[in-house]
């Protein structure tokens, strides 16, 4: 079982990944304009591959995790901070193997 320093430290180093190829303010836009649901396509076993997914989570994403990208505070009450930390919260349930995501 992962402790909670190393999955702390996981998240943070994914969402840097994630920051890397896309700022966040444009994540949230894509997100607001976006009719469809909004995934960061992560790699089981290689997780420094990130890439972003629109459309719906009912395909078999194979050796990859879909973590939902959150919509209520991109669009419904928008929110950097809440955003960000709700975002962070979806990659620690995608690590923790959850299925049940709050977006």
């Amino acid at each position: 079982m992962i402790s909670v320093e190393d999955l702390s430290s996981e998240t943070e180093r994914i969402y840097c990944r994630i920051l890397e190829k896309i700022n966040i303010d444009k994540l949230m836009k894509i997100v607001k304009e976006s009719s469809e649901n909004v995934y960061i396509i992560l790699h089981k076993e290689e997780k420094d591959f990130c890439d972003i997914y629109i459309g719906d989570n009912n395909k078999d994403f194979g050796d990859f995790i879909a973590i939902p990208v959150p919509k209520r505070f991109a669009v419904l009450e928008p929110d950097r901070s809440y955003f960000e930390i709700t975002l962070k919260a979806n990659i620690v349930l995608a690590l923790k193997g959850e299925k049940d995501f709050y977006t």
